[in-house]
């Protein structure tokens, strides 16, 4: 090594550390396929993009254009985060983390000097200086734009929020203090906690949905709180994935009709909670905002519940009682879980939607229903129309404007911000105080499927705030309380099933687990085969639902089986 120069040994010293990021790039022209991992990729002509942030600044205005590439930055940090800790397995979270700066270098996006960098993963504790050199966004935005009053790095801003966010389980902020888009000789970039910059709703409005930031507020409400314009009573919506704003837009796009809208998705992953967002939004919110859980409504009391009843109608109708129709009257009426309604429901509600008037149970009288319909359900009311046990009729009538939301696991951009959310909310509520998260338990927050989606994330964290002392960090631990894994350990789906499947305690030890894969004598490619065949048949090939069994993304399964023909 005699001779060589700081910059030589530099760049041996970067193309070690960047050996195994190198390796996970496969490039197959004959095919025309770029993989990083099992991610496609693409070579894009920098020119294109600068093209592409012209048309935008054009179409949208400077600051939504800027939210725009902020958000897709964020997005693909928490990919390349994930990415980073499922390449580099081990105990050293620094190394770990250190290869999202190395892969935009490989990426050739920008390269990353470290000037200053202070993290302390099981804290939450962070800060970090950086210097750009040679950044494709910078210097294309420089040439389209030429010099301005604002930093450039729109999108790798965001990838660095996104990315830290998600190693340190709560949400970060990083700002470009100096650009050569602005006649700097370098860009330079802070990041940190965002509650220790002074005003951090700046960035993390760019992370929501454009009309989200730009919510009709009132007089005594302070335009830099966010969070609090976002508050429903005790809940709040919270997100950042792409996926998460997605459904924002379509709620903001239905929210000023009052056309049905039917919200669609499993289990806890908050459609009551958006639901309630689209009245907020609605011309009808001056107005009620009435639900009814119809699962909860024994079928013989529905119609009474729905539609009130008249004094003396039946044994006890002592009064006139209204229902939730005229409860809601110049609002919005909720029907959840709305495929549990009998056939003989369904055909009352239908008659109410196609004629817009009710009466009540015993009444003579024709009363008006001057309400927005809103409907929510995890079951495929397609599937139940065609089993017959749901009308056609009926569900073409509130099927107008369907909102899918996905699982958790399908937006894991949004499990940062949504644990420390809860974090913050549920310590104030048991009055904890320096409540954090170990880092173990953010990273196993990632990994895990979230059968339960956003419900079971917020009961998790419940539980472990209140099984740990204040000041202590909540690790696994705290969250499988010994009841929990003596009873349910076996019960598929649980979280305390996913310790035990990833701890090997499942064939006796760990060891014991991997000595029975070494008796086998299969290859690790054989053991991954095996897997996911075995995910396929348990889910009778959906592919979907069995990515979700293992914890690997559909496309990755995708991309397996296709190559397995």
């Amino acid at each position: 090594m005699e001779g060589k120069r700081a910059g030589d040994t530099f760049q041996l010293e970067q193309n070690a550390a960047l050996a195994d990021l190198q390796a996970s790039f496969v490039f197959d022209p004959a095919n025309a396929d770029i993989r990083l991992g099992s991610r496609r990729m693409l070579l894009v002509d920098d020119l294109g993009l600068g093209l592409m942030r012209r048309e935008l600044i054009q179409a949208l205005g400077f600051d939504r254009a800027r939210r725009v590439f902020s958000r897709i930055g964020y997005g693909i940090g928490v990919t390349d985060a994930q990415f980073a800790q499922e390449l580099r397995n081990t105990g050293d979270l620094t190394d770990v983390y250190r290869a999202g700066p190395q892969l935009h270098a490989l990426k050739g996006a920008v390269r990353v000097d470290e000037l200053v960098f202070e993290a302390d993963f099981e804290t939450g504790k962070f800060y970090g200086e950086y210097l750009w050199r040679n950044s494709a966004e910078c210097q294309s935005h420089l040439h389209e734009h030429g010099i301005g009053l604002h930093p450039a790095g729109w999108q790798q801003v965001g990838y660095a929020s996104g990315y830290a966010s998600t190693f340190f389980g709560k949400p970060m902020v990083f700002r470009e203090t100096e650009c050569i888009a602005m006649g700097h000789d370098r860009c330079f970039l802070i990041g940190k906690p965002a509650e220790e910059w002074d005003n951090p709703d700046i960035e993390l409005s760019w992370f929501r949905a454009d009309t989200y930031s730009h919510r009709p507020r009132s007089g005594s409400t302070p335009k830099d709180r966010i969070e609090e314009d976002l508050q429903i009573g005790s809940r709040s919506i919270v997100g950042a994935s792409p996926q998460f704003n997605s459904v924002l837009h379509m709620v903001d796009k239905v929210a000023a009709s009052d056309a049905p809208v039917l919200f669609l998705g499993e289990t806890g992953v908050g459609k009551e909670v958006f639901a309630k967002e689209l009245h907020k939004r609605s011309r009808r919110a001056g107005g009620p905002m009435i639900a009814v859980n119809c699962a909860a409504i024994p079928e013989t009391l529905m119609e009474a519940e729905l539609f009130g009843v008249e004094k003396g109608a039946f044994t006890g109708a002592a009064a006139t009682r209204p229902g939730r129709f005229e409860r809601a009257a110049r609002g919005t009426l909720l029907l959840d879980e709305v495929g549990t309604l009998s056939l003989a429901a369904q055909g009352k509600l239908l008659r109410v939607l196609q004629e817009n008037e009710f009466e009540r149970v015993g009444g003579t009288s024709t009363l008006k229903a001057d309400v927005r319909i809103v409907a929510a359900t995890n079951a495929d009311l397609g599937e139940e129309v065609s089993q017959g046990r749901f009308r056609a009729d009926l569900f073409h009538r509130l099927n107008t404007f369907p909102i899918h939301i996905p699982p958790l696991r399908n937006r894991r951009g949004d499990i940062p911000v949504l644990a420390n959310h809860f974090l913050q909310r549920l310590s104030e509520k048991h009055g904890k105080t320096g409540m954090r998260f170990e880092a173990e338990l953010v990273k196993l927050f990632h990994e895990y499927s979230w059968p339960g989606n956003i419900r079971e994330m917020e009961n998790l964290i419940e539980r472990g705030i209140i099984v740990a002392e204040p000041d202590e960090a909540i690790g696994v631990q705290h969250l499988l309380i010994e009841d929990m894994l003596a009873g349910q350990g076996g019960k598929q789906g649980t979280l305390a099933e996913f310790v035990t499947l990833a701890s090997g305690r499942n064939a006796g030890s760990g060891e014991a687990f991997g000595q029975m894969l070494l008796d086998a004598g299969l290859s690790p490619e054989q053991v991954i085969d095996q897997l996911y065949e075995a995910a396929l048949a348990e889910c009778d090939g959906n592919l979907t639902k069995a990515a979700a069994r293992v914890g690997v993304t559909r496309a990755q399964l995708q991309y397996w089986s296709s190559n397995r023909r």
